[in-house]
Parts: structure tokens; sequence; C-alpha cells
């Protein structure tokens, strides 16, 4: 069945790029003019000629990270060249639409949560720390940031390219095919069109990079479901490849209503024992693509991770890095915000006072400044010494 458009006929591109007023796009090094043609070389037979109009592209899209005004013209030419089987290489199309939407700044999710997850009680900690910042009183008071409006439309010009993405999820290249997934799991709000594409490719699925990938893709977009979405992802649980395997712990995370107590033992070690050696497919580590799925349930769905989390943490490990795992610690254990002021130790809940014990016990705060700030947004004292002044006094720890 033939799946992809054929578009390949240059009047028709330049009928399409002649459409824009190019001239009046400004990127970070000034006119977009020259995008046209750049765009038509990416067609190019000449491979050096793609890399050179690639490299050239990113200039005008981006600038340290952050996307420019050309992105939101650009983005629905390179979805026309993904879409096309006839031009040279579609993996070209996928990096710089890649870029685009790794440079947007979202300050609103996709995908608002009727319960608050667990990064949005994050963002409601670090709003709380920011208003009282001093920095921010000297000028007027904290303002939350809003997306910009090239941002918000850049966005919205690789969100267009969905329908694409979900045909060629199905393309023989496994290159492609992960690209593919990395792309999907950026739009959270298109789960319920996804999810039976993912569910179908991942029954099917033979390459284990991609296998990975769909399930990350999962543990960033899904939510709780049934049916065949989860009995897919759960094919890949118990794979002997141990990255297919948390990975695809990692989407059933997201997809159950309950995980089960084994599911997040696992992945709490994940999260604190990260094996980045292992992680070689996509940009984010296998633990930040853990914290990501955590980051979007609910507190009430995982009653026992706080344990869990604890106890790993109680095992002090000066090559371990604790922030992932504390940042969610904190929203399972002050889901009401921070401590009001003047509050004292024993004005904590006894999972509380536990991360006080166990932050001092292993010397936290000393990896450094967002550590101290994770513990400061609950308005606990953040550094090693006010924290144990405060402490002093309090039951000591048992092997002390």
């Amino acid at each position: 069945m033939e799946l992809m458009a054929d578009d390949a006929t240059f009047p028709a591109v330049d009928d399409h790029l002649r459409a824009v007023d190019w001239q009046s796009l400004h990127g970070p090094y000034g006119s977009a003019s020259d995008v046209p043609d750049l765009l038509r070389a990416l067609r190019n037979p000449d491979s050096a000629a793609r890399r050179e109009a690639e490299r050239k592209l990113e200039d005008h899209l981006q600038h340290q990270g952050l996307v420019y005004e050309p992105s939101i013209a650009v983005a629905p030419h390179l979805i026309d060249l993904l879409a096309n089987r006839n031009v040279p290489d579609r993996l070209v199309a996928y990096r710089l639409l890649r870029t685009i939407v790794d440079g947007v700044e979202l300050y609103e999710s996709p995908r608002r949560a009727v319960v608050p997850t667990l990064d949005d009680l994050a963002d409601q900690r670090s709003e709380w720390w920011l208003a009282r910042s001093p920095e921010w009183r000297r000028h007027g008071g904290y303002r939350r940031p809003v997306t910009s409006a090239c941002h918000a439309a850049a966005y919205e010009a690789v969100h267009a390219g969905v329908p694409t993405y979900l045909r060629v999820l199905r393309d023989r290249d496994p290159e492609l095919r992960l690209g593919m997934a990395d792309l999907l799991g950026r739009f959270p709000q298109d789960w319920s069109i996804m999810s039976p594409v993912l569910a179908q490719q991942l029954l099917v699925e033979t390459d284990l990079a991609v296998a990975t990938a769909m399930c990350i893709a999962v543990g960033r977009a899904g939510e709780p479901s049934q049916g065949s979405i989860v009995d897919a992802v759960r094919r890949w649980r118990g794979n002997a490849d141990r990255v297919v395997h948390r990975a695809a712990l990692i989407g059933l995370v997201r997809l159950l209503p309950a995980p089960d107590t084994a599911l997040l033992a696992e992945l709490s070690d994940c999260l604190l024992d990260p094996e980045q050696k292992e992680w070689q497919s996509l940009a984010d580590t296998m633990a930040n693509a853990a914290a990501w799925a955590f980051s979007g349930i609910t507190g009430e769905s995982v009653p026992q991770l706080a344990d869990l989390l604890l106890d790993r943490m109680r095992v002090p490990d000066p090559d371990r890095a604790d922030f992932l795992a504390l940042r969610l610690l904190l929203g399972l254990t002050f889901p009401d915000g921070p401590l009001p002021d003047g509050a004292a130790f024993t004005d904590l809940s006894e999972p509380q006072q536990e991360i006080v014990r166990v932050v001092l016990h292993s010397n936290m705060l000393k990896q450094g400044m967002m550590i101290q700030r994770a513990i400061g947004e609950c308005n606990l004292p953040n550094t090693e010494e006010a924290l144990a002044a405060w402490y002093a006094g309090r039951r000591p720890f048992p092997d002390d």
C-alpha cells in the first residue's frame, strides 16, 4: 500500500516557495531571502550540497537553541520533503524539524491535566520560589513567562505534520521510524490519534532501537489507556535487551492507572543509577526519559513511589545525581506546596521529616545549586549548615 505522497515535481515545490515573502522574514543573521534556494538544495542528489544547505538552514532557524521566525514558514516544506519517497534523503527533514521543535520554549503544557501532575506541582513550587526572589521584587514582582507568538507558531507548524509522522512511522527505513517516534512524543495533545498507530507498529516492530524510541514516545505523550496500546508496550517488557525493557517500563508508567510496585522499583533504580553508555539512539538519557514519564502522572497513582525513592536515597553515593529523583519525591511528599513561614521540623509529616534526614545524611546539598533550589522551593533551609541547625536536637540517624 502506498503510504507516501509523491510531490517531488520541482515546479510544484517552486510554486509553494514563491507563495512566501521570504525577504520579510528575519532570522538571527538577517533576511531569509536565500531560504528557498536552500530548501531546493535539500532535494539535490549531491550529498555535499545537501549537507551545506542543512547547515545554512540551521542558522536561519535557530540561534543558541531558540527558534526564529523563518522556522514557521520552513516547517511545512520540511514536512512535504519528509512525506516524499522520491527525494534522496528524508532524514535531513527530520533533523531540521527536530531543530525547530527543540528550540521552542513552551510555557503552557500542550495538554493540561485535570488533576495536577508531579510536573505541575514542581512548577508551582518554582513559581513560589521566584515570587520571593529579591531580584524579581526589585523589578516589581514575579510575572510568569508566556510563550512568544513566534515560538507558539513554530511549534504548531511542526505539530501540523503529525499525520505525516504517523505514516512515515511505517516506513521501511528504521532511522526514519525512530525519528518519527521522537517527533510524535512532542505532541501529547494528539494521543488519541497516535495511540492506535503506535500500538500497531509496536506489535510488528523488529528493530530494538525503534521499539525503544516508540516506548519512550509513549512515556512522553501517553495517558492512562486500555486495550491494544497497553498490550503492545507490554510485549517489550522483559526483553533481553535491558534498554528496551526499561523503555517499556517508561511507557507503561504513563499508560497504567496504577503501575505495579516492581515496575516502579526498577524505574526508581533507573532514575538514581542512569546507565548513559547504554543509551545512544536518542538525546535524552534513560534517567531523563523516566523522569519525564513520571512527571506527567499524579502522585495519587503511585502511592508507593515515595518510599521506593527514599529507600534508594538513604544509601549515599558520591557519584550519584539525585536531582531527578528528589524533584519527584518533593512533589509526592509536599503536594500542598511549600511549608508556611516559621514552620519547625516537628511540624512536618513523617515522610517530610525523613526527606530532611536523608538530605543531611547523604550530604545531598553539596551536589549543587539545583538541589539547593529544589529544597528551598519547599521553604526548607537550603544550605547544609542552615538545614542541620534547623534539624538540630531531633532524632539522630540510626547509625550515628
